[in-house]
C-alpha cells in the first residue's frame, strides 16, 4: 500500500522553490511586459468586459471614456452609489441586475476604497501576480496529498507556476486570476477535510464553493457537486456530522446573502444569477457558433424566431419587468430552436466545446490570442498553441491513469466533467476564459504522467493507494505477459 508521506524539510525546500518560480515568473512578467502593472501587457487570453456603448459619451466611468460593463458595475457598487446595477442585455436603461456574477466586481469595488484610476488597475495586477503565485503552492500541496508523491506535487507545482496562460493572464483585468486561486483552493481544502476530517477545512471548503460560485455563476453545479460529494465522503471519516454539518453551512451562508439581495430586488428567489436562457439563447439560435454574441445578433434571432420586427421586440422586452422575468421568456424559444432544428442543436454543442478549449476566436480567425502589438502575435500565438497541443492530450491521459487514485482526488475528477458542462449546454468565451480555471487540474493530471515516465515512481503511482493495479485504464499495465490461471 502506498504510504500517505509526511510533510517534512525536502517537501518545504520544494513548496518554497515553487512560491519563488511562480512570482518570479509573475513579477518580471508584469514588471517587464506590463508596464510595472500599468498596462494588460502584450497579449489577452481571456476577453475583456463588453463595452457599455449605449451610455452617452459624457459618462465617465473610472475615468474612461469608454466604459466596460465591468466598469459600471464597480462604479455603481462604489461608497457613493452601493447599488449593483449596469446597463443589462435587452434593456434600455442601467437597472438593478443579476445577469453577471457579483464577485469580481465586488472585490474591485472594496479594491477601490484604497485607490483610484490607474492605480486601482496596477493593485489588482500585482494582487493578482500573489494570488496567482498562490495558486500554484495550492496545487502542489493538492497533488502532494491526492497522489501521495513528492515528484507529481513538484511537478504539478513547478508547471502551474510557468503556465503561459495563467502568467499572461496576470496582468489582464478580469476574474480568471481570482477564479483559478479559488478553485485550487477548493479542491485542496475538499481533499484535505475528507481526508482528516477537520472542522475548519470543511467549513472553509463549503465556504470557498459558494466565493467560486459568485465569482462565475457557471461554476454553480460543479460546487453544488462538490458539496454533495463531500457530504457521502463524511460518512468515511471521524466526526463526518460535524464536517458535513459545517461544509453545507459555509455553503449555503456563502450564498445566502446574495440571494437575499436578488429577493429584495426582484420580490422572487433567484440563487445567483437570472440570465441562464439568456446564454441558453446564445449558444442555440440560428446564429450561433460556439462563442458570445451581441445583443444585436440575439434580436435579430430571436425576431426570426417569434416573425417580429428587431426594434419592436426590443421594446417589448426592456418594458418587462422585474430583469428575471425577461429573460424567463426566452426559456420557450429556446426549447422551440432546439425541437426545429436538432442537428444544429448537436452542432452548436460540438462548436461551443471547441470554444471552450481553443476559444472561439480560434473559430473565427484562427487566433489563440488578442495580440496587443504585431512583434508578439507570431511568437505568442505559436508559444500558447504548442502549450495547448501538449496539455489537452497529456491531461486526458492523466486523468485517465489516475483512475486508481479517484476517491483520493475526487475534487479534480468533478472538476473534468462539471466545470465545462454548463459551457457545454450554452456558450464559451472569445478567448480562453471559460478554460482557464480548470487548467490547474489538467496540469496536475499532465504531471501525473509525467512522473511515471520514470519506472520506480511509475510502479507505485499505477498501482494506486491499495497498492494494486486497478482496471479499466489507459496505458501500460504492470501485469502486461502474465498467463492467466
Amino acid at each position: 500500500m502506498a504510504q500517505r508521506p509526511r510533510f517534512g524539510i525536502v517537501d518545504l525546500l520544494l513548496l518554497v522553490l515553487t512560491l519563488a518560480v511562480a512570482a518570479g515568473v509573475r513579477v518580471v512578467y508584469v514588471i517587464g511586459q506590463a508596464d510595472k502593472g500599468h498596462s494588460s501587457g502584450p497579449l489577452l487570453v481571456q476577453a475583456p468586459s463588453p463595452r457599455l456603448t449605449a451610455l452617452p459619451p459624457s459618462t465617465q466611468l473610472r475615468g474612461k471614456s469608454d466604459p466596460t460593463e465591468l466598469d459600471a458595475l464597480v462604479h455603481n457598487l462604489s461608497r457613493e452609489n452601493r447599488w449593483f446595477g449596469s446597463l443589462a442585455p435587452l434593456a434600455r436603461s442601467e437597472e438593478k441586475t443579476a445577469h453577471v456574477s457579483p464577485g469580481y466586481p465586488w472585490l474591485l469595488s472594496w479594491l477601490s476604497r484604497l485607490a483610484s484610476g490607474e492605480k486601482l488597475d496596477a493593485l489588482v495586477r500585482w494582487l493578482q501576480c500573489g494570488l496567482g503565485a498562490l495558486t500554484a503552492v495550492l496545487y502542489f500541496l493538492f497533488a502532494h496529498r491526492a497522489f501521495r508523491s513528492r515528484v507529481v506535487a513538484t511537478l504539478a507545482g513547478l508547471l502551474c507556476a510557468v503556465h503561459p496562460f495563467w502568467v499572461i493572464n496576470t496582468a489582464a483585468l478580469n476574474d480568471g486570476t481570482v477564479t483559478t486561486f479559488v478553485l485550487a483552493l477548493v479542491l485542496y481544502l475538499g481533499v484535505l477535510a475528507s481526508q482528516t476530517g477537520g472542522a475548519f477545512p470543511s467549513l472553509m471548503y463549503g465556504l470557498s464553493l459558494a466565493v467560486l460560485s459568485l465569482l462565475r455563476a457557471p461554476l454553480l453545479p460543479f460546487a453544488f457537486v462538490a458539496v454533495m460529494w463531500f457530504l457521502l465522503r463524511c460518512r468515511r471519516v471521524e466526526r463526518g456530522w460535524l464536517c458535513a454539518l459545517l461544509a453545507f453551512l459555509g455553503f449555503a451562508n456563502g450564498l445566502g446573502p446574495w440571494t437575499l439581495r436578488n429577493f429584495h430586488a426582484f420580490g422572487e428567489p433567484v440563487p445567483l444569477v437570472d440570465s441562464a436562457y439568456l446564454h441558453l439563447w446564445m449558444g442555440n439560435n440560428r446564429y450561433s457558433d460556439g462563442g458570445p454574441q451581441s445583443e444585436s445578433v440575439l434580436l435579430a434571432a430571436l425576431a426570426e424566431r417569434r416573425g417580429v420586427d428587431p426594434e419592436k421586440l426590443r421594446e417589448e422586452l426592456s418594458q418587462i419587468k422585474p430583469q428575471p422575468k425577461r429573460y424567463r421568456t426566452l426559456a420557450a424559444d429556446v426549447a422551440a430552436e432546439a425541437r426545429a432544428h436538432p442537428a444544429a442543436f448537436l452542432e452548436h454543442r460540438l462548436e461551443a466545446g471547441v470554444s471552450f478549449l481553443f476559444g472561439a476566436t480560434w473559430l473565427k480567425e484562427r487566433r489563440i490570442a488578442w495580440p496587443a502589438s504585431e512583434t508578439m502575435a507570431e511568437g505568442g500565438q505559436t508559444m500558447l498553441l504548442l502549450v495547448l497541443m501538449v496539455l489537452l492530450p497529456l491531461g486526458l491521459l492523466g486523468w485517465r491513469w489516475t483512475y486508481a487514485w479517484r476517491d483520493e482526488s475526487m475534487p479534480a475528477a468533478l472538476a473534468v466533467f462539471w466545470v465545462p458542462l454548463p459551457y457545454l449546454f450554452s456558450h464559451a468565451g472569445l478567448l480562453h476564459g471559460p478554460r482557464l480555471p480548470l487548467d490547474g487540474v489538467l496540469l496536475t493530471y499532465a504531471a501525473f504522467v509525467l512522473a511515471c515516465v520514470w519506472p520506480a515512481t511509475a510502479a507505485t503511482l499505477l498501482k494506486g493507494p491499495a497498492g494494486e493495479e486497478t482496471e479499466p485504464r489507459w496505458g501500460p499495465s504492470q501485469s502486461f505477459g502474465r498467463t492467466q490461471a
